[in-house]
């Protein structure tokens, strides 16, 4: 698996990460094998978006061994009540749950400490007043963790996040979903100028890209700052979806999220395919032949 260069952080970081947004009710030996498989596949980004302990759980007994391989990305402000997912947004709870997040998965740092969901300039300005970057830059100062990131879903936020001059690292939706977003490209060049590294998150658009033949309503969550009405064009593959996210040059890795070992395989199958197996260029046309309904 090729790697490239995380931003400023300096990590070396394979071109294909795995999101474990899917992962969070799979049992503890089976995200076990998992992760030995990714690891074993050259894959070592790992962007965890849960804080569930059998997924950490799950996620230390795969790494077991080699914690020092893999690049792991702490949601901030993501925890759990009574086996429920919750957002949190009060600086003590973050760190409560960030704390226990290593815990749980044997290590004493993460290497991203990553805030959590900042999909727009409400929250953007929520984080920002709470105290919610300022404790993430505390704890890359502290050692706990060695990057400062952020994930997101409006370009807006990721200029902000430029201007900062702390944020490492920013999650944001690319794909063909989003291939005609106004500034989209401008902004990806911004943050890669001002040394963040671009974590590509949701490459197929939650499957909504697979979905061959049919019109479909990708929101903007899905899509990072539009919502479309697409028809999606047959033989439009994993595989391609995956060369026009890497073909972007402001792309460090993307995360597709995997939620089995045959799903792995399929992501695992990318540095070997040919060129005709990655070339997106006719799909890309046929999915913008018609105008895009925003």
């Amino acid at each position: 698996m090729s790697q490239r260069i995380l931003g400023r952080t300096g990590f070396r970081v394979s071109e294909i990460g795995i999101g474990t947004e899917h992962l969070k009710r799979a049992k503890r030996n089976k995200i076990a094998e998992i992760v030995q498989e990714a690891l074993a596949n050259g894959v070592n980004y790992f962007d965890l978006v849960w804080s569930f302990p059998t997924l950490l759980q799950g996620l230390a007994d795969g790494m077991e061994g080699q914690r020092n391989r893999a690049h792991v990305a702490v949601h901030l402000g993501s925890g759990h009540v009574d086996g429920r997912y919750v957002r949190t947004r009060k600086p003590d709870a973050c760190e409560r749950y960030f704390s226990e997040a290593l815990r749980n998965l044997d290590t004493d740092y993460a290497d991203i400490a990553n805030i959590h969901y900042v999909k727009d300039m409400e929250a953007w300005k929520d984080v920002k007043e709470r105290g919610v970057i300022d404790l993430a830059v505390q704890l890359k100062q502290s050692g706990r963790s060695r990057a400062v990131g952020i994930s997101t879903h409006d370009t807006k936020v990721l200029r902000l996040a430029a201007e900062t001059g702390v944020i490492d690292v920013a999650t944001y939706q690319v794909s063909m979903a989003n291939h005609m977003l106004p500034g989209r490209n401008e902004t990806l060049k911004v943050c890669a100028e001002s040394g963040i590294g671009i974590v590509a998150m949701k490459p197929f658009a939650r499957g909504k890209l697979l979905q061959h033949g049919k019109k479909v309503k990708i929101p903007k969550y899905q899509a990072g700052g539009i919502s479309a009405d697409l028809k999606i064009p047959t033989g439009l593959t994993p595989i391609k979806c995956l060369s026009y996210i890497l073909s972007q040059p402001w792309v460090c890795t993307t995360i597709p999220g995997v939620s089995s070992l045959d799903e792995l395989r399929s992501i695992l199958a990318y540095p070997s395919a040919s060129r005709e197996e990655k070339d997106y260029s006719r799909q890309l046309k046929k999915l913008f032949e018609e105008p895009v309904r925003a």
